[in-house]
């Protein structure tokens, strides 16, 4: 089975398991984990957010929560659009000033969105356009839809072990880069590279920040975020582990009980995985 259709049976069997409860859970854990980390700022990119008529775009939006907690952050009123390939997981009836449209990352964004968003954000939906996309052609693709001075947010996981981490933290991190690798062409950490593809892709003013993510009892400042970290960390590891098993040369041993060591880990001393949020700025004429 090729790559490709492997990352389909993983997207297909994580967003159609129970209707989608499962994946409705595992998506508000991982966006509440994400943004405490965050400390609870859905957008870094300096954007005065009290300018209205903003337009903003999530690209893989899932269940719209990046737009809710945005639009709950703004204190004026913009137009928010999410785009997906799940149209079930959209809440129903949207948001105020929000629209859900089907669109692929690996696909050709439509004519007239061109030049026109001020706000495009995206996270952690990278490994979806994999192999036919990689980094450099998504973020010129999105520095197309960009309006002059608009501002492209991303985020994705930066696959470094962590030396405070134990076993299987690690070996999870681990695998998520041997899964990255095979689909990104053999690079290891291939979203590390997100900076110098905004500069390349014509954007000024890029940062980048290192957010350190922690599950489970490494979560000392709130319970709650503490028991959801650890629900979303251990997920997903099902669902990665049957992509690689079809994989040449992908799967190792040591990962056949994974998910049930990752979990009594992180219950008991925590772990955390480097994210990478990066941004910059289309220039103005």
């Amino acid at each position: 089975m090729s790559t490709t259709a492997t990352m389909e049976v993983f997207m297909t069997k994580t967003k159609t398991l129970d209707d989608n409860v499962s994946e409705q859970v595992r998506l508000e854990d991982q966006h509440e984990t994400v943004i405490h980390a965050m400390g609870g700022k859905p957008l870094f990119a300096p954007v005065d957010l009290s300018r209205p008529g903003l337009k903003v775009l999530d690209s893989g939006c899932a269940n719209g929560r990046w737009l809710k907690d945005l639009q709950a952050a703004s204190s004026a009123e913009h137009e928010y659009v999410g785009t997906d390939v799940v149209e079930s997981l959209y809440p129903k009836p949207p948001p105020k000033n929000t629209q859900f449209f089907d669109q692929s990352i690996k696909e050709s964004w439509p004519k007239e969105w061109a030049r026109t968003f001020d706000v495009i954000h995206q996270k952690l939906v990278m490994a979806a356009a994999l192999p036919e996309q990689n980094t450099s052609s998504v973020v010129n693709s999105f520095a197309g839809l960009l309006a002059p001075a608009g501002w492209l947010q991303m985020v994705e996981v930066d696959t470094e072990p962590l030396v405070n981490n134990g076993k299987a933290q690690n070996q999870y991190i681990e695998m998520l880069d041997t899964l990255y690798n095979k689909l990104g062409y053999g690079k290891s950490r291939i979203f590390a590279d997100l900076p110098s593809e905004m500069e390349k892709a014509g954007l000024i003013n890029v940062e980048k920040k290192d957010v350190l993510v922690k599950y489970g009892a490494a979560v000392k400042d709130d319970e709650d975020i503490g028991v959801k970290s650890l629900r979303t960390a251990v997920a997903g590891v099902p669902n990665f582990l049957s992509v690689l098993k079809a994989m040449p040369d992908a799967w190792r041993e040591e990962w056949d009980d994974l998910q049930e060591r990752l979990k009594q880990e992180l219950a008991e001393r925590g772990g955390q995985m480097k994210y990478i949020v990066c941004w910059g700025q289309k220039p103005s004429p």
